[in-house]
């Protein structure tokens, strides 16, 4: 309730009371007696029950903990109510009216009238204070029993003792005047004295409107006589105020209660359907009590399908070995039993089509205030975090294997004789990856050093599986023509279309001086001689292998001299994704700026850190340096 009832409470009274002075002045006749008493015994009724509705209401309503003023409104509407059906029981003509007189009838409704405002009083005089006792409750009951009882046992005392003379009607026209002074005076203090403090809620919503209600009511039944239709209409106004009041309890009490419970529940609703875990709870008999929607959409079912049906059977039946799943087994019930938190990382539960899922879940026990137990479940769906711990062990696995393959590799590479041979010779060769898809030899022929580099296509397994085949066909004690072409014909016969293999095959005479080479669409091999400064590039003279069946590969023959320096390297040395200009040029560089007076081994890892300072972009491939000095 906010301030616009109270200007609408008064602008009613203004409009009300305007009508009923002016039917006055006009000098309209007043109804006929019996219909008067038929309508004032209906609205003397009307008000009556709702006064005892007010009662019943804030009775209901009130909890430990509220205000006492629901207690107060309950007690006082009640004598209200029962004070009024006395003074309508014990009018002339009423079944009360033969062991009681006018003067009680007339007692009971100014007695009625003076409750009223004695509610006001005590509810200005406490409106925050809260109740403590238990009992209290009950007992306000009694209390008010015992004032209705009081006072009508003292009418009927007083009725025996007071003079026949006593001028009853003008006391009770005094007390009138006076209820109406007192009610202008709250409605005056609460709306003007009291204007610069903050009013209560309750003052603002219930006592100023209820004041200014019965200050027309007075002023109203003072500007008539008995039995004349401004009585009737002061009794409209008294039951305005009546159902304002109870309007106001319902709203305030039994309304606005209900729709804080629905937000609520609205709003704990939204927060369990934006969690990704299915939550559902569970009463002491084994029932879903409720279920959010990612629960539902794992599950596959409606929410209407589950609520009030048994968790087991429908979810929870059966094991991942397919054996039947007891319900005396079921972490949820034995939690329903000991009341004992408890966590599952190893069970199905079953959709609505007859399949399941891996998951995972939590119960907590919930017991409610009056002593009634269920859990709670929160679980998740861990299909596709178990397929990643598959993924992971099978990687491991794999990883363990890479691992042996590639200190097989190196041993391969470590157990390839560099030692007493005519030539410094230097190499050096970093994987990529764990394994190589570069390979490299030097053997011995007799009087002739035959070497060669690799590049196998693809990087890992594959490329390394193929690499270690080459590796005995590169150790053929044939020419390097020759083994070109068998290596070949071997890969376009059994490799897949999409690899294929570069290469450069070479023997070197040293009493002839003579190399003698063969390159199957291998990186252009640099001759440098370190004394006069020349550089030449010895480029491919065939093919990739493995692409054309029948290819055909040329032997080119050089003859070296003193200072002649031989690199060979494979293309991880100088591309890179992003490097348009592949050329070689890093090398020539590089080249450039090493000291040449380096062993062959030092050389090759001096000239294999300098391409690699020279060339900003990262390495994305094998690399494979062989330095060869004459």
């Amino acid at each position: 309730m906010t301030p616009k009832h109270t200007k609408a409470a008064f602008l009613f009274g203004i409009l009300f009371t305007a009508f009923v002075l002016v039917r006055v002045l006009l000098g309209y006749q007043d109804t006929e007696s019996p219909v008067y008493l038929l309508v004032y015994m209906i609205i003397t009724i009307a008000s009556s029950f709702v006064a005892l509705m007010i009662a019943v209401q804030a009775w209901l309503y009130t909890r430990i903990g509220d205000s006492y003023n629901n207690l107060i409104l309950s007690g006082i509407f009640l004598a209200i109510g029962l004070f009024d059906l006395f003074h309508l029981l014990t009018f002339p003509g009423m079944p009360a009216a033969s062991f009681t007189t006018l003067d009680m009838s007339r007692e009971y409704w100014f007695i009625a009238r003076l409750t009223e405002f004695g509610m006001l009083t005590l509810l200005m005089i406490q409106n925050k204070r809260m109740i403590q006792l238990k009992n209290f409750k009950r007992s306000s009951i009694v209390i008010s029993l015992f004032y209705i009882v009081a006072i009508v046992a003292l009418t009927f005392v007083v009725k025996d003792i007071r003079p026949e003379e006593f001028p009853l009607q003008l006391f009770i026209q005094i007390g009138v005047i006076l209820l109406a002074l007192l009610h202008i005076g709250v409605v005056l203090w609460l709306k003007f004295w009291k204007k610069g403090l903050r009013l209560s809620s309750l003052e603002y919503s219930f006592i100023v409107p209820i004041s200014i209600y019965y200050m027309f009511f007075y002023i109203i039944m003072l500007s008539g006589t008995p039995e004349s239709t401004t009585y009737i209409a002061a009794h409209i106004i008294k039951i305005g105020a009546l159902g304002y009041l109870f309007a106001l309890l319902y709203i305030q009490f039994g309304e606005k209660p209900y729709r804080e419970i629905e937000r609520l529940s609205g709003t704990y609703e939204r927060f369990l359907n934006t969690v990704g875990e299915g939550i559902f709870g569970v009463d002491a008999k084994g029932q879903f009590t409720f279920i959010n929607d990612p629960a539902c959409r794992m599950l596959g079912f409606r929410r209407d399908e589950l609520q009030g049906r048994l968790v087991h059977p429908i979810i929870h039946h059966t094991k991942k070995n397919g054996k039947q799943h007891y319900i005396e087994d079921n972490p949820i019930y034995l939690s329903l039993e000991t009341s004992e938190f408890s966590f599952v990382a190893d069970e199905l539960f079953w959709r609505k089509d007859g399949t399941s899922f891996p998951v995972e879940y939590f119960v907590q026990p919930v017991v409610d205030d009056s002593g009634g137990q269920g859990v709670l479940v929160t679980f998740k769906d861990v299909t596709e975090p178990l397929k990643l711990k598959e993924l992971e062990r099978s990687h491991q696995a794999v990883q363990l294997e890479i691992g042996l393959a590639a200190q097989v590799q190196e041993d391969l590479f470590d157990a390839m004789e560099r030692t007493n041979l005519p030539l410094d010779i230097g190499v050096v060769s970093h994987a990529f990856k764990e394994l190589n898809g570069d390979f490299y030899t030097v053997i011995r022929n007799d009087d002739e050093m035959i070497f060669g580099v690799a590049d196998v296509s693809g990087k890992g397994i594959p490329a390394a599986i193929q690499m270690t085949m080459m590796q005995f066909a590169m150790e053929m004690r044939e020419t390097p023509r020759s083994v070109l072409e068998k290596i070949n014909s071997f890969s376009y016969r059994y490799m897949e279309s999409s690899r294929f293999i570069s290469m450069f095959k070479a023997s070197y005479n040293p009493n002839k001086r003579e190399l003698c080479y063969s390159s199957a669409g291998h990186e252009p091999g640099l001759l440098y001689n370190r004394y006069t400064g020349q550089l030449r590039e010895l480029t491919p003279t065939g093919p990739l292998l493995g692409i054309v069946e029948e290819a055909e590969f040329k032997e080119e023959f050089i003859e070296l001299t003193d200072g002649d320096i031989l690199l060979l390297f494979t293309d991880g040395m100088i591309e890179r994704k992003k490097n348009k200009n592949d050329d070689g040029e890093t090398v020539r560089q590089a080249l450039q700026e090493v000291d040449f007076d380096l062993s062959a081994d030092e050389l090759a890892r001096a000239l294999f850190d300098k391409i690699n300072a020279l060339e900003p972009l990262p390495v994305e491939d094998d690399q494979t340096l062989l330095v060869l000095k004459v």
